[in-house]
């Protein structure tokens, strides 16, 4: 029995010396993405009034496809999480968004977005809107520029 003694105050100055290790805890790392007052057209930001609704969606568009012509009445967060975004304005005006890319989309302004490149792009969509309303309003494609306008020479 008196061997056991040894042992015994071994495996007590190993325990002891194993929970005296400080335990190193993760850290939560937050990094800002946006810190904005305006969309990329530089608009004023402006939120639904009565029933307000938060709607987020992701959205995967095939290489080579284009979501059609549209505006927002309210409110969009965009974040390119894979691929590149294209968007076309109606004035012509073209940018490209890559992933990791985040930004507040134009509001009550025809533009269409598209997948010029050769693997899918990934984007979460958030939106603001009317309860029971839909963000996205499909619009015709705008007609040469200066349509319906005097050209006077």
């Amino acid at each position: 029995m008196r061997m056991q003694k040894p042992y015994a105050g071994f495996l007590v100055l190993l325990l002891g010396t194993t929970t005296a290790w400080p335990q190193q805890q993760p850290t939560v790392k937050a990094t800002p993405l946006l810190k904005t007052t305006t969309t990329i057209t530089g608009q004023k930001l402006e939120y639904p009034g009565k029933n307000p609704q938060v709607t987020a969606t992701m959205v995967e568009i095939p290489p080579g496809v284009d979501v059609g012509w549209h505006e927002h009445p309210n409110i969009r967060y965009v974040y390119v999480i894979d691929g590149t975004l294209s968007i076309e304005l109606e004035n012509g005006t073209r940018r490209e968004f890559p992933a990791g890319t985040i930004f507040v989309e134009a509001t009550g302004t025809r533009h269409h977005g598209m997948n010029a490149g050769s693997t899918p792009t990934k984007v979460l969509f958030i939106d603001h809107s009317e309860e029971g309303q839909s963000n996205m309003v499909k619009t015709e494609p705008p007609g040469p520029h200066g349509e319906g306008q005097d050209d006077h020479h």
